[in-house]
């Protein structure tokens, strides 16, 4: 699966956190917590929409956790078929029966059409594959300058928290 991993290389931050672990802990929770929010948000919106009672934008989540000295934050989903959106696949011949709900669904067919449709559907997937949405991929490109703005704000965010 796509992932990415930032660190920022700032001498003030890690003196900071030296005299100030605890504060520095919160100040960093909280910026990396706004900053996967806004992934989680920019990733969802471009994510393609199916035709299912659970859509893949609505299993995409985002989580801070923190372990000791380290703060880990994830932007993902559970959905075993999410990495096939995000990268595509390599030619297979995928079950017809969701194909054939989405036929129905997204492009109007009767049930009676819908089964050839996506026969056909399956079969093009069979010889070509399917391409990745990248909306991992695309939501953090999109999102990266807002991000890395974020987490270079943390040292002033422990001065203020310090100085309430």
């Amino acid at each position: 699966m796509f992932e990415v991993t930032l660190k920022t290389d700032l001498k003030e931050l890690k003196g900071l956190t030296e005299r100030y672990p605890e504060v520095s802990k919160e100040a960093r929770t909280s910026k990396l917590t706004e900053a996967v929010n806004l992934l989680e948000a920019a990733i969802k919106k471009i994510t393609p929409y199916g035709a299912g009672p659970i859509h893949l934008r609505d299993t995409i989540h985002s989580s801070v956790k923190r372990s000791g000295e380290r703060i880990v934050g994830m932007v993902g989903t559970p959905a075993k078929y999410g990495e096939s959106v995000e990268c595509g696949t390599k030619a297979h011949f995928p079950p017809v029966d969701p194909i054939r709900f989405w036929v129905e669904k997204k492009l109007g067919y009767s049930e009676a059409e819908a089964a050839s449709v996506a026969f056909l559907i399956a079969r093009a997937i069979s010889v070509r594959g399917t391409k990745g949405a990248k909306m991992f991929e695309t939501g953090f490109s999109d999102q990266e300058a807002r991000v890395m703005r974020l987490l270079n704000e943390i040292p002033e965010e422990i001065a203020k928290r310090m100085n309430r």
